[in-house]
């Protein structure tokens, strides 16, 4: 859904003349009798209705959604008999829940709705940890006039500040006088007087805070990190929600980096190397590992087949909370060089010589299969 300022073309500060103005324009122009869109027009009702109305406006500042403000009055509830609940509230001044008449809307306990936001990490992000300040922009209750809008209060002229009034209800031959809250200022007693200078009469100011996320070495993509209380304060609610960091694993930036995989506490590869450096064994130097940033080096054993697996302890990702590693899993691919290749050519009977004799073929096979082989 579109921001519904954006949608009038009004700033956050505009006064309730400046909507009605700005809607009136547009709505002459995107009216679907005058070949306008109708859903262009719609989304212009919208705003208006929201942005008009104090209440509506006020919410939607704090959640940014129009879906999660909530009604004023009762919550829907109803009492036996199919009398509604307000019914006998106004009856029985209270004793019975679910009635509010006029009053501001009633805050539930607990926390309002949550945020969550993704962060992408690289693997030495993982490996080493790291630390992250977010900015976040959110909606609070003005300090100025505590969440009312008005500069100042002054005694409810209905109830004379009592916050209640009587109410006379005829139930047949009987009469009954109940106490229920007052409804022009909600059972306050008080209502607001002009305008607060600070919120500008929306009872609400924006403030950024900075989140600090700690990265610990060895967290995984999918962990999460809570920030209690830290979304926009909701009117329906009397806790802010909280704001859920996730943590996500991001394509890494080098094509050193890149050839490393992680498998929990694993570190995985895959490296090249010739026919000689397979058969006499080598010493191989592998980029991209987070925790050597000039290379890793690889003792490759004499006698390595294409595909093996070697297993290195501790070379893995560290473990989190604790002082240990994973291991890191290193797959080697044989690959001949052209120059070995030539040199088996070249030496085929000394290599025969230097090396047990095959023994014969398979008796009574004759060979049709003879596949054509490129170097």
């Amino acid at each position: 859904m579109r921001d519904l300022y954006d949608v009038l073309g009004v700033s956050r500060t505009a006064d309730i003349n400046e909507i009605r103005t700005a809607y009136k324009q547009l709505a002459k122009e995107h009216h679907p009798d005058k070949g306008g869109d109708p859903e262009k027009f719609k989304e212009l009702s919208q705003a208006h209705e929201t942005l008009s109305d104090n209440a509506k406006r006020r919410a939607y500042d704090m959640t940014g959604s129009i879906n999660d403000q909530q009604p004023n009055g009762f919550d829907g509830g109803s009492m036996p008999f199919g009398m509604p609940a307000d019914v006998f509230s106004h009856m029985f001044g209270g004793m019975f829940p679910g009635g509010n008449p006029g009053g501001p809307p009633r805050k539930r306990e607990g926390k309002g709705p949550g945020k969550t936001q993704e962060i992408p990490l690289r693997i030495i992000d993982y490996y080493q940890g790291r630390t992250l300040n977010v900015k976040l922009g959110r909606q609070i209750s003005c300090k100025a006039c505590s969440g009312s809008g008005g500069s100042s209060f002054e005694d409810c002229n209905t109830c004379n500040g009592a916050g209640q009034v009587n109410q006379r209800i005829q139930m047949g031959p009987i009469q009954m006088v109940t106490q229920t809250p007052c409804p022009p200022c909600g059972g306050k007693g008080r209502k607001t007087v002009g305008k607060c200078m600070s919120c500008s009469g929306r009872g609400v100011t924006h403030e950024e805070k900075t989140l600090e996320i700690k990265v610990e070495p060895g967290m995984l993509p999918g962990n999460t990190i809570l920030f209690s209380g830290m979304c926009s304060e909701h009117p329906g609610f009397t806790e802010a929600g909280d704001v859920t960091i996730i943590l996500r694993e991001s394509d890494e930036d080098t094509r050193d980096t890149s050839q490393w995989t992680r498998d929990g506490s694993r570190l995985k590869t895959t490296i090249n190397i010739s026919l000689t450096e397979s058969l006499l064994g080598t010493v191989k130097i592998v980029k991209g590992h987070p925790g050597y940033p000039q290379g890793l080096p690889i003792e490759i054993p004499a006698g390595v087949q294409n595909m093996w697996l070697g297993t290195y302890p501790t070379l893995g990702m560290p473990i989190r909370g604790t002082p240990k590693y994973g291991e890191a899993n290193v797959t080697v691919i044989v690959t001949p060089t052209e120059v070995e290749l030539a040199t088996l050519k070249e030496n085929s009977v000394l290599l025969k010589n230097c090396f047990p004799p095959l023994g014969p073929g398979p008796e009574g096979v004759t060979v049709v299969n003879r596949g054509s082989w490129k170097a």
